[in-house]
């Protein structure tokens, strides 16, 4: 069973009336960040937005269980930049697993961030939850791909955890979001993941970064989300390249014990906007 909630800016939740021994999720995404501080994507300063992000979650989401980071985490792929982020996320003081995108350099981000509270796991499991950490990267490519040696860890991980509700999260979207030029930059072999997927029904949803925005949609009761970006956001359903004004943002998931997700998206509500909006692309 999974639950929706729509996305709000309504600020703290935590004292909903949930299990005591419920999961609460943070997931941030899409960062962003350079090697250089004051670096800039779009105009925008990547590093103050994921400042601000940070302080506005863990001041709304004070009860936060684990943090996951799915992908785009440096844009320059440079181990200064890993550094910097490493640096941040420990002002969350949660357990956090951070996963490439098609922007990261898997090596240099395992290298780079290993350890305790900051990680790159493949799996973890927590209470009555088995969490899978996805590397969609596709060296030289925009799109994304599960190479088989990740498709096989994902088979052998679901098989040798059949009691655990589980999560999925990766970088790439699995399904169409109906943004043509987004929908180019899919993961490619889609089919073969959920050709595992349909085999478990243990997996109670998929969660992705690489959009810039919110989404949600089901196949086959399998809840299937998307996070909006710590920085600047993508127009839903666009035909080309083109920059929402919607204000950064993030995911939080509540994973109950009985295999329900409830989840919405959280908004900044001040943001001053110092992005190119007539930029066709970066």
């Amino acid at each position: 069973m999974t639950m929706l909630e729509s996305s709000t800016n309504n600020a703290n939740d935590d004292n909903r009336d949930l299990p005591s021994d419920s999961l609460n999720v943070l997931q941030l995404s899409d960062p962003h960040l350079f090697a250089d501080p004051d670096g800039r994507l779009l105009g925008m300063h990547t590093l103050a937005s994921l400042q601000r992000v940070i302080k506005d979650a863990s001041k709304r989401l004070p009860s936060t269980d684990f943090t996951l980071v799915t992908g785009d985490l440096v844009h320059d792929a440079s181990a200064a930049g890993y550094s910097l982020l490493k640096k941040e996320l420990l002002h969350l003081n949660t357990p956090t697993y951070c996963l490439p995108g098609n922007h990261d350099d898997p090596k240099i981000l395992n290298a780079s961030i290993s350890g305790n509270p900051i990680d790159t796991p493949f799996s973890i499991q927590k209470k009555n939850w088995s969490i899978i950490l996805l590397d969609s990267n596709l060296p030289g490519s925009t799109k994304g791909h599960l190479d088989e040696k990740q498709l096989s860890r994902l088979q052998k991980t679901l098989s040798n955890h059949p009691n655990h509700h589980t999560l999925i999260c990766l970088h790439h979207h699995t399904v169409p979001v109906k943004s043509k030029w987004l929908d180019t930059m899919i993961l490619s072999n889609a089919e073969d993941f959920f050709s595992i997927t349909d085999q478990h029904p243990q997996i109670k949803g998929v969660t992705c970064g690489h959009i810039h925005q919110a989404f949600e949609a089901t196949r086959k009761n399998l809840l299937l989300l998307g996070s909006p970006s710590t920085c600047f956001q993508f127009t839903p359903e666009s035909i080309d390249f083109d920059i929402d004004n919607k204000p950064p943002g993030y995911r939080q998931l509540t994973l109950l014990p009985n295999g329900t997700i409830i989840t919405k998206v959280i908004r900044l509500k001040h943001f001053s906007n110092s992005i190119d909006m007539s930029s066709s692309g970066y």
